[in-house]
């Protein structure tokens, strides 16, 4: 999980895309991105790929919705994109612009990403969205979880974002009349290694271990030390930011940790404890920050500093929340070892390091169509037509 100071104005950066830049893009994304970086050497679609070529040059309307588990998944979509010959879309998060910068901004315009300011209300990413919808000549790609949790059998709670933009486009199509309909595609996405990737984890954990000045804890069983080495982390940020270790089996210590970091933003900056999920409520708590950063009366270091100071609480309490307590429990594979394992290097070590060749499998869903819930026009269909694309996805993430 990356941390980023929210302290620059944000630009919007629209799609640019342009079919020969396009080409050229997915053939180094395939050959750099996906085999050297990320290690992926085969992709494999389990179902729903003709019917979603189907659709698209038919004229519907459709919003591909991932889960997102993996730095490899826009990659793994770009490839896709190429091989079914659909111009696929993408809504990226501005700091993944930001962080890019200069050439590899514009390089991701011209492959058809266009930024969102996921913690402010950003119209024209909004409208960008509905207008490319509507038009439906592209298909637009949304991962509706946000962060990468690094957990790939498990999905987290869906933003609302992406069936409120659906939903509006649908109504648009409707009212325009003819044959052509708005779906959804909820899209479940998982990494498997196809090298032995558990001979890697003794030494890996090892220099973990002695980061945090401990002799190789080898006399434990893997997942057992797994677990010690996340409690003690979770220790050192307990003293770090409560003053002292908590008590209490691990998953309620997680679970308090981050409600402590993040209900005391939330009296600081809104003067009360919102109800939402965790990162929901990040995802407040840093737009808020923000304008405090951006404000025209230009801010006084003591300002800055304690906006820096509240950014980070609330970035460790979402880095927590990252490291669901009970996931290796009962089912340990090395696939799972291995998420644990590698979120612990990018945030310890902050290396990003695949240690092994991977297969992706995708599976596109059975599209939700969006006609019904368009024509009753009822609020409430947002977090009905989130449910479906949460259960869709977690179906197949259960049985794969």
């Amino acid at each position: 999980m990356n941390r980023y100071r929210e302290d620059t104005p944000y630009t919007f950066r629209p799609p640019k895309y342009s079919p020969f830049w396009a080409a050229l893009i997915c053939y180094f994304n395939d050959v750099y991105w996906l085999k050297r970086v990320n290690k992926i050497t085969e992709i494999r679609v389990a179902g729903g790929g003709e019917e979603l070529v189907a659709r698209y040059r038919k004229g519907d309307a459709l919003l591909v919705t991932p889960n997102h588990s993996d730095h490899a998944d826009p990659h793994v979509l770009m490839h896709l994109s190429r091989r079914y010959h659909v111009p696929l879309h993408f809504m990226a998060a501005r700091e993944t612009f930001e962080k890019s910068g200069g050439l590899e901004g514009v390089v991701m315009q011209r492959a058809g990403c266009f930024s969102i300011d996921r913690e402010g209300s950003d119209l024209r990413a909004i409208k960008e969205a509905i207008r490319l919808l509507t038009d439906a000549r592209y298909p637009l790609v949304m991962f509706p979880e946000g962060e990468i949790y690094h957990v790939n059998r498990q999905l987290t709670p869906l933003n609302q974002g992406a069936a409120t933009l659906a939903l509006r486009a649908a109504k648009k199509v409707l009212k325009d009349g003819g044959d052509r309909k708005a779906y959804i595609v909820p899209t479940a996405m998982r990494y498997r290694y196809i090298d032995d990737i558990s001979a890697t984890f003794e030494s890996r954990m090892t220099r973990l271990e002695r980061r945090i000045q401990w002799a190789p804890q080898s006399h434990l069983d893997i997942v057992a030390r797994i677990y010690k080495f996340g409690e003690a982390l979770l220790t050192l940020k307990e003293i770090e930011f409560l003053g002292s270790p908590q008590t209490g089996d691990l998953s309620e210590r997680l679970q308090q940790f981050r409600e402590t970091l993040i209900a005391a933003e939330e009296e600081r900056y809104f003067q009360g404890v919102s109800g939402e999920d965790h990162p929901g409520r990040v995802r407040r708590l840093r737009g808020k920050i923000r304008t405090v950063l951006l404000s025209k009366e230009s801010p006084t270091q003591d300002v800055i500093d304690d906006c820096y100071r509240s950014l980070d609480r609330v970035y460790v309490a979402l880095q927590s929340y990252s490291y669901p307590s009970r996931y290796l429990r009962g089912d340990s594979e090395p696939g799972r070892l291995a998420e644990t394992i590698h979120k612990f290097e990018e945030d310890v070590l902050e290396e990003n390091e695949i240690k092994g060749r991977r297969r992706a499998e995708v599976t596109f869903c059975n599209p939700i169509d969006l006609s019904d819930y368009a024509a009753d026009g009822a609020k409430s269909a947002v977090g009905e037509v989130t449910e479906r694309i949460q259960q869709a996805i977690q179906d197949v993430l259960d049985v794969s």
